[in-house]
């Protein structure tokens, strides 16, 4: 965002990293019933094994614009099975608009989402918690 002040003659800029759109879309859809997890490549997946923590910018592309205002998102996904998809994707993607409009100056022009894989919230963990004891190892 550029504005210039007229009495003073401030100009100001506000811009944003692609990581700072990747961080509110990641915490966002992480919190919506039926995502189980946000899934990178292959690279993200051998980086968490040796990171304690779960990165919010993982599997989620950003195509910022800082000049337009705009951003457009991809991300891929694993859902609970049994859930209705496209419920979920609608859910996804009014979260998403919400929290960026409301954190940022930026008007998401574009949501993608791939839906990687379906699983029961219990192959989800029994699966999680094969990949923990293999860290902790």
């Amino acid at each position: 965002m550029t504005e210039e002040n007229r009495n003073s003659g401030l100009t100001t800029i506000l811009t944003y990293e692609d990581d700072v759109l990747g961080k509110i879309a990641g915490n966002t859809v992480r919190d919506v019933d039926g995502v189980l997890s946000l899934e990178g490549n292959i690279l993200d997946s051998v980086t968490d094994r040796f990171s304690d923590e779960t990165d919010p910018t993982k599997g989620v592309k950003v195509d910022l614009d800082n000049d337009e205002k705009e951003v457009k998102l991809a991300m891929e996904a694993v859902l609970e099975y049994g859930k209705s998809i496209p419920n979920v994707f609608n859910k996804i993607t009014s979260k998403l608009n919400q929290a960026v409009t409301e954190m940022t100056d930026l008007k998401p022009t574009e949501i993608k989402i791939n839906i990687k894989d379906l699983q029961t919230r219990d192959e989800f963990l029994k699966k999680n918690r094969k990949t923990d004891k293999k860290k902790d190892k």
